[in-house]
């Protein structure tokens, strides 16, 4: 039997590279899959929209820093035509991903459709009354639309897979996140099992529940606390950061400043709301550090990574959990942090490899 040439992939992305936990991922997943494939290329929204110049976007509404872009289609198919994907991969819904849709449909190229984000429960959150009825009805008719063109649906969860069959998915599987290879390659800063300083990053969204870490610097004076990242919720924390010297508002980091961050971190905090994976929870891990999640991370449905996390019990704050954190010995921390770190260095690979075999399916199908 004649052998196959590597895969050519294209990923036609509405979120921006390494602005949240969506383009991230495709931007780390692309950079480890380059080595295995024929080409992967991304083509990124906000690098390819219309009236760039002008700066003409769609704020979203409820966060006026996420913005859908419109994009320029005739450049993009001209470099659909060029490179001959085998595969293309739309990583979340929006116009990107539906013209994903329209030229897998017509060039009969296979699609893989991310799922990453639930979104009826981030509609809950920002939009209300018949606007919010109307608009989660508009959501979940998207999602049928690209669910039903998708060779493949890739979720974070197990409730996220039935969520996508019940939307008319035909092939959904469950993938992991893959982890940057700076965070996998740059040698480990040792962690003393001291937690003096605590660190939050991601968007500052009201999902985040960013303002509780607020709170926590609030009552933990001895502490010094973090916050990295940009979103609506900017001007609260610069209030709340205005009394507080022992709360330090970075801004949005590169992600070399951020494994700076990481690295000087004792324990980072992700309290969310909502968080279909938690995408920073694995960088923190890798990086031989404590990471405090909210019982609400789709991270704690992997039961591999679970035991490497720690948890904000339900009748807790942020700074219960730390001072409770704090009682633990130098000794047992360290220990937690080493089994987190072998935790996410596993999943990762794990998670090449199903990457790799689900482009291998759909290409083949």
């Amino acid at each position: 039997m004649k052998a196959t040439s590597p895969a050519r992939v294209m990923i036609l992305s509405d979120a921006i590279p390494q602005r949240n936990g969506v383009g991230t991922y495709y931007h780390d997943l692309m950079e480890h899959l380059e080595g295995e494939l024929g080409h992967v290329e991304m083509i990124p929204a906000r690098a390819n929209c219309i009236f760039k110049k002008n700066n003409v976007f769609i704020p979203l509404p409820g966060d006026h820093s996420q913005n859908l872009y419109l994009p320029n289609v005739i450049p993009i198919l001209r470099q659909i035509k060029k490179e001959r994907p085998d595969v293309l991969i739309a990583p979340t819904l929006g116009p990107f991903a539906l013209l994903a849709r329209l030229v897998a449909r017509y060039r009969k190229v296979p699609m893989i459709f991310g799922y990453h984000t639930s979104l009826n429960k981030l509609a809950s959150l920002y939009w209300q009354g018949r606007f919010g009825r109307l608009s989660a009805w508009y959501l979940k008719r998207a999602s049928r639309v690209m669910f039903r063109q998708a060779d493949c649906v890739v979720v974070n969860t197990g409730e996220m897979k039935t969520e996508a069959l019940s939307l008319g998915a035909k092939r959904v599987e469950v993938m992991g996140t893959s982890i940057a290879r700076p965070i996998v390659a740059t040698p480990l800063e040792p962690f003393d099992g001291q937690i003096e300083t605590v660190l939050f990053a991601g968007r500052l969204a009201k999902e985040k529940r960013v303002m509780k870490v607020a709170d926590a610097a609030e009552e933990l004076s001895d502490t010094l606390f973090r916050i990295a990242g940009d979103g609506p919720l900017m001007k609260n924390l610069e209030e709340k950061a205005a009394g507080l010297p022992n709360l330090i508002l970075t801004g949005w980091l590169t992600r070399e400043d951020l494994l700076v961050e990481i690295d000087t971190a004792d324990v980072v905090v992700l309290p969310s709301e909502h968080e279909s994976f938690g995408s920073i929870a694995l960088e923190v891990m890798a990086r031989g550090r404590i990471m405090l999640v909210s019982r609400n991370c789709g991270i704690l449905h992997w039961p591999e990574l679970a035991k490497g996390l720690c948890v904000i019990q339900e009748h807790e704050t942020v700074a219960d959990a730390i001072r409770r954190l704090k009682t633990s010995s130098p000794e047992e921390l360290q220990a937690h942090a080493r089994i987190a770190q072998k935790a996410t260095l596993d999943m990762n690979d794990r998670t090449m490899q199903g990457w790799q075999k689900i482009i291998e399916d759909v290409r083949r199908k």
